[in-house]
């Protein structure tokens, strides 16, 4: 199980999650609402913005070669048309601060936030929000130029396709909330990301995601360029083969196809959905089945069935842009870690042209609506101190990336856990 010379290993944040103080932002908005959808406030976050030297120090000392990162609209464009210069250095240093410790800067260009003007003309319902979005990322990429190792312009794009049924059940369930919500964002609901899967989206995310990538490539001409797509393996019951196709015509074929085009295709997978005769699809799985703290199917082997669905469907060169998983039982996620690994060494022995594993995620942070009980990260963060606190999960992935294999130094571990010493962090 040895990798390719050259294969991305890193880990994921994203702006909003990790950085803290996004005021400008439509879920910060969202999350103060009264009643909200939230369970509780980003606040601080876990104060990365000011923590990142701190934090890469963590992940290069591990071994691993790659950082994946948000890049936040509402911090860079706080208004329409004004650019901040202080918001974009700060990325800038981040990027510097990767490459001066021999780590590839991987920068979504989207993770879910928008600014509060874009939220208040309409957000992703808005037929300005393609162009607009694309003149953010020509700015911001001819701020870094060459500087990326990768660019992604929306993570997740399919996502609100894939929630859409949901978020009308949770819609019609809390119209307290929605109200609030409204209210709070000065906008319908489905101007937020999570809730825009409504008629139009698709069209107007791939062409968001199709005018970002030719803004990218003309800004930066070196930097490879792609979406990420929330992927999971699809699993048919008894008389469930048509649903399975229907759901995978609906949520994966538009963006498939676009993705033809880019330089790279960021698979994200967290489970296996089953689907019934009846046509429904479901996370849940039977109740002897291990769950996570999300609720998902323990089900790290949907990594390889996911990156063998979409390279056969797009035949674009794959990095898994995020796995993981939300436990506290850090022996679960090791096992988690290598069974995923594993999956994905057999897909490529199969001929699936898979170049990185990017893990979700490196810090503990804040998980959307569900606040900050998931744990995902593979270093904690003491929530009143904001100390990190290495897993031993980080270390065992640290020692894969040094091996470019599934195999474990144990001598690695002392030096590991040397580099998080001198950022004031320890094993637990």
């Amino acid at each position: 199980m040895m990798f390719p010379s050259g294969f991305v290993w890193g880990a994921a944040t994203a702006a909003h999650q990790v950085e803290g103080g996004n005021s400008n932002s439509d879920c910060w908005a969202l999350e103060y609402a009264k009643p909200s959808f939230f369970i509780e406030p980003s606040a601080d976050a876990c104060d990365h913005a000011a923590r990142y030297g701190d934090d890469l120090a963590i992940l290069a000392g591990l071994g691993l070669n790659a950082y994946r990162f948000s890049i936040e609209w509402a911090r860079v464009e706080p208004e329409e048309g004004a650019f901040s210069q202080v918001a974009l250095d700060h990325y800038k240093r981040v990027i510097d601060a990767c490459w001066s410790r021999n780590i590839q800067p991987v920068a979504t260009f989207h993770h879910f936030t928008n600014p509060r003007w874009v939220a208040r003309d309409g957000g992703w319902l808005d037929e300005r929000f393609p162009d607009r979005f694309a003149r953010y990322c020509e700015v911001t990429a001819g701020a870094f130029g060459d500087q990326l190792a990768y660019a992604c312009t929306i993570n997740e794009i399919n996502l609100p396709d894939s929630l859409f049924e949901l978020m009308a059940r949770v819609k019609a369930k809390y119209p307290d909330r929605v109200a609030a919500g409204e209210g709070a964002l000065g906008a319908v609901i489905e101007s937020f990301f999570l809730f825009s899967g409504v008629e139009g989206y698709t069209a107007r995310a791939i062409r968001a995601h199709e005018l970002a990538r030719d803004a990218v490539k003309a800004a930066a001409p070196h930097v490879p360029v792609g979406m990420t797509m929330s992927i999971q393996e699809c699993e048919a019951e008894p008389g469930g083969e048509a649903a399975v196709a229907a759901y995978k015509r609906r949520v994966y074929a538009p963006y498939y196809e676009s993705a033809k085009r880019d330089d790279f295709l960021g698979v994200q997978t967290y489970t296996r959905m089953r689907f019934g005769a009846d046509g429904k699809a479901t996370r849940r799985p039977p109740p002897e089945v291990e769950l996570t703290q999300m609720g998902y199917e323990y089900r790290p082997q949907a990594l390889g069935a996911a990156c063998r669905d979409a390279w056969a469907a797009t035949g674009t060169p794959i990095i898994v842009t995020e796995s993981g998983i939300a436990t506290q039982d850090d022996s679960r996620r090791r096992a988690f870690i290598r069974s995923a690994l594993e999956s994905v060494s057999v897909a490529m022995a199969d001929g699936v042209d898979i170049r990185g594993y990017v893990y979700w995620t490196l810090l503990d942070n804040f998980e959307w609506m569900s606040g900050y009980a998931p744990t995902f990260g593979l270093v904690g963060v003491d929530r009143r101190t904001m100390a990190r606190a290495i897993k031993p999960s980080a270390v065992m992935i640290g020692e894969f990336a040094r091996a470019n294999s599934l195999v474990q130094n144990a001598s690695g571990a002392d030096e590991v856990l040397s580099a998080g010493a001198a950022v004031g962090v320890s094993d637990r």
